[in-house]
């Protein structure tokens, strides 16, 4: 183990470790993001019966941390145990650990604050969770001394080559929570409400057969009835029928892998909207794998942003149309 060891790939000026938290020698900050002060869930035991019964809403500073260690005969296994020494040398009390399904139950990697996307144009899903569940480990701790708690989760990046991918999240929990000031609202847009959103969309009820049919004639089909709350990656409860068909589809065809890919007008700025639409269509895969018992393996989300429209920008028909989740045969 190492503070911050020489990399093999430059890291943005305003990157870096975690004060008292230590990283594999060697290993790569691919991904960082810092909140001053957030409410944050880690758990400190296993997934039971689809829950976390033990995880904790913590609230101070979050530091996200996204780590590849470019050593493909280095296993995830070696790299828990170094990093449980590491945490331990470093002051730290490891309050779980385990490994594999039986440990830390079945879809662990669930979890919200490592299943969801991190920043800075950085997918956690850009790095793929390795196919045996039994080559998952995690790690949860807290300082012996000061008031700071931390995740750690480490897998077989299976997309590229294998080696060791480690997340970890860090929850320090300051003295006093800082205070911002308040100033009078400007008047600006104001969100869609559910109805409205609703309200607004033309449905287009697509059938099992003509999803399949746009597949197998184009290699991808759009399905418009994909609807989500205003500026968020939360499904509309409304688009269960379209997911439902989507399901359908996969179950009569066993061998079907798609590529669920999230579109977005182009309000708003570039980076916002490719995170949007990759959060969509990880919640669309994420429904499809949870309420229809689907395979998760066949399913891969991505996310286009604004740069895929079909129609134009100018106009609020065409950002509609240009809000869609699309699938894509692999």
């Amino acid at each position: 183990m190492a503070g911050a060891p020489a990399l093999a790939h430059a890291e943005p000026d305003e990157w870096g470790d975690h004060r008292l938290v230590p990283r594999i020698e060697g290993s790569e900050l691919l991904s960082y993001e810092f909140a001053e002060f957030e409410r944050v869930e880690l758990t400190f035991g296993p997934r039971e019966d689809g829950e976390y019964p033990e995880a904790r809403a913590l609230e101070g500073e979050h530091t996200q941390l996204l780590y590849l260690l470019r050593r493909p005969e280095v296993s995830p296994l070696q790299v828990k145990r170094a990093y449980r020494q590491g945490l331990e040398d470093a002051g730290f009390e490891i309050e779980f650990a385990g490994s594999g399904r039986d440990e830390l139950g079945r879809r662990f990697h669930r979890f919200d604050t490592f299943d969801r996307s991190r920043p800075s144009g950085t997918s956690v899903h850009d790095y793929g969770w390795s196919s045996s569940e039994s080559d998952r480990h995690f790690l949860a701790a807290r300082h012996a001394e000061e008031e700071v708690f931390v995740n750690a989760y480490i897998h077989e990046n299976r997309r590229d080559g294998g080696e060791p991918v480690l997340r970890v999240d860090v929850v320090e929990k300051p003295e006093e929570a800082p205070t911002l000031g308040v100033v009078a609202p400007e008047p600006g847009e104001l969100p869609q409400e559910r109805d409205e959103i609703v309200a607004a969309h033309d449905a287009e009820e697509l059938s099992a057969a003509e999803i399949e049919e746009g597949i197998v004639a184009e290699g991808r089909v759009a399905v418009r009835d994909t609807l989500f709350e205003f500026d968020s990656a939360e499904i509309i409860d409304e688009s269960a029928d379209a997911l439902a068909t989507i399901a359908e589809v996969l179950d009569e065809n066993r061998d079907l892998e798609l590529l669920i890919v999230g579109h977005t007008d182009n309000v708003g700025d570039f980076e916002y909207n490719l995170n949007l639409s990759m959060e969509r269509a990880q919640a669309v895969s994420d429904w499809l794998e949870e309420r229809h018992d689907l395979d998760g393996e066949r399913l891969q989300a991505a996310g286009a942003g604004m740069m895929a429209p079909v129609a134009t920008n100018r106009d609020e028909e065409g950002r509609e149309q240009n809000r869609r989740v699309e699938l894509v045969e692999l």
